[in-house]
């Protein structure tokens, strides 16, 4: 049997147990003068002591069980990817030798770029500007 399980069983006992000790010691007791109506709330002290730490041992059992949950499970994720075969990626190739119609339009001519030949008189007038200047050596 479980610790869990022994726990869940001895504390609905315990608990009223404790309750009843802790209400024996407050009338038994020399020197302690506690009227009858404060009974009660020493019983009910004396079963929350009983049953606050078997309500945090079963909280932080469930939590352990959750984590080995957890852990087997990434045990076992991490298992089946390193018996998975590598991922595969078809790729289709066409060897066609012929034409391959790219869908641009055929009547496309050179002849549109004839307004960009103004910047080819910039380049003149740069290299006539900078013609006479000397460069400066490296290092200095």
């Amino acid at each position: 049997m479980s610790p869990n399980r022994l726990v869940v069983l001895i504390t609905p006992l315990a608990a009223p147990l404790a309750g009843w000790i802790a209400t024996q010691a407050a009338t038994e007791l020399p020197g302690l003068e506690l009227p009858k109506s404060a009974l009660e709330e020493v019983f009910i002290a004396g079963a929350v002591i009983a049953l606050a730490p078997a309500a945090q041992w079963l909280h932080g059992w469930q939590k352990w069980e959750q984590q080995q949950a957890q852990t087997e499970q990434a045990v076992q994720v991490a298992t089946v990817e390193a018996f998975a075969p590598p991922p595969t990626v078809q790729v289709d190739v066409q060897t066609d030798e012929g034409f391959e119609d790219d869908g641009l339009d055929s009547s496309f001519e050179l002849d549109e770029f004839d307004e960009f030949d103004e910047f080819d008189d910039l380049d003149d007038l740069e290299d006539e500007l900078f013609a006479d200047e000397e460069p400066a050596p490296a290092g200095v």
